[in-house]
C-alpha cells in the first residue's frame, strides 16, 4: 500500500496480515525475520502514540541494534525500509561478535 499510515489501526490494516493488535505485528514481526525484530509503538514525552519503532537484540553479542523510529504519516513501505535495515544490521553485529571467535576455536 502506498497510502499514508496515520495511525496504528491503518497500520494493521496496511500490512494486511489480519492483525488487530501491537502483540500480533510484535509476534509476527518476530518470528518471520532472521534477526527476530521487535516492533512496538512509539510514544512522545507526553506518552501520546506518535508512530512505531523497531529494533532487535543480537542473540550471541552484547550488542542491540539502532531502533528505528517511523513517525507518523509514514508509508508502508518506510516500515519495511527500516526492518530490512534492522536485519542487516543485527547480522553485522552477530558477525562482528562470533565470527572471528569461531575461526579462533576452530584453529586452535
Amino acid at each position: 500500500m502506498n497510502y499514508p499510515i496515520n495511525n496504528i489501526p491503518d497500520f494493521y490494516k496496511a500490512r494486511s496480515f489480519n492483525e488487530e493488535t501491537m502483540q500480533q505485528v510484535t509476534k509476527n514481526t518476530y518470528k518471520y525475520t532472521n534477526c527476530g525484530a521487535w516492533c512496538a509503538t512509539a510514544h512522545d514525552d507526553q506518552c501520546e502514540v506518535i508512530g512505531v519503532k523497531v529494533g532487535s537484540i543480537v542473540e550471541g553479542s552484547d550488542a542491540g541494534t539502532e531502533v528505528h523510529t517511523l513517525k507518523f504519516p509514514f508509508k508502508l513501505k518506510d516500515f519495511w525500509t527500516a526492518l530490512d535495515n534492522v536485519e542487516e544490521e543485527a547480522e553485522m553485529l552477530w558477525n562482528e561478535a562470533n565470527v572471528d571467535n569461531e575461526n579462533y576455536l576452530n584453529e586452535s
